[in-house]
């Protein structure tokens, strides 16, 4: 049972909102810090684990507590979790965080212009010579900070005969990044 500051008993309803609303934050901060954790950002997902278990461990207990009288507290428990994994996922997503590798494979003549249009935007690129199925191409290679892929391949779209292929990267040393030059 919870109580308000002069000790009456606080609505079911509110309730429902508080575990609802702790639940859908704490998986939130969950994704985004597991999103941390693969990337190596430790003193971040460690700040974020502190938060997470927090939160985890008085709404357990408070759901746990009061299940017996009431079961729908795990409703609104599951419920949030659900909808928690989603924000999580559009929050990381908003944050865009890390960097990314983009490979183009194409013809020679359209390597060469699309690396040319590259480089004069600032952008490092790598080519190298490889072999597809209907013969000789070229690779075009760049490492971008993930919020800028988007635009990377918007440019992209005006060639037809592109393979791209984005990855994520966990760590890079020594290399342009997007006008940046990456020092460690």
């Amino acid at each position: 049972m919870l109580l308000d500051r002069s000790g009456r008993k606080v609505g079911i309803s509110v309730i429902y909102a508080i575990i609802f609303f702790a639940k859908l934050f704490e998986v939130a901060v969950t994704t985004v810090r597991l999103v941390l954790t693969t990337r190596g950002n430790r003193i971040a997902a460690s700040v974020l684990s502190a938060v997470e278990i927090t939160i985890w461990i008085i709404l357990t207990s408070t759901v746990l507590l009061g299940l017996a009288e009431d079961p729908f507290r795990a409703v609104a428990f599951g419920a949030a979790f659900v909808v928690g994994i989603f924000l999580g996922m559009v929050i990381e997503d908003k944050l865009a965080l890390g960097l990314q590798q983009i490979e183009i494979i194409t013809s020679f003549d359209e390597a060469k212009e699309i690396t040319l249009k590259l480089r004069d935007k600032g952008y490092g690129v790598t080519t190298f010579d490889c072999e597809g199925k209907e013969g000789k191409k070229l690779a075009v290679n760049l490492k971008v900070h993930r919020k800028d892929v988007p635009v990377t391949m918007k440019m992209l779209k005006e060639y037809d005969e592109l393979f791209v292929t984005v990855s994520d990267i966990r760590s890079l040393s020594r290399g342009i990044i997007e006008r940046r030059l990456i020092m460690k």
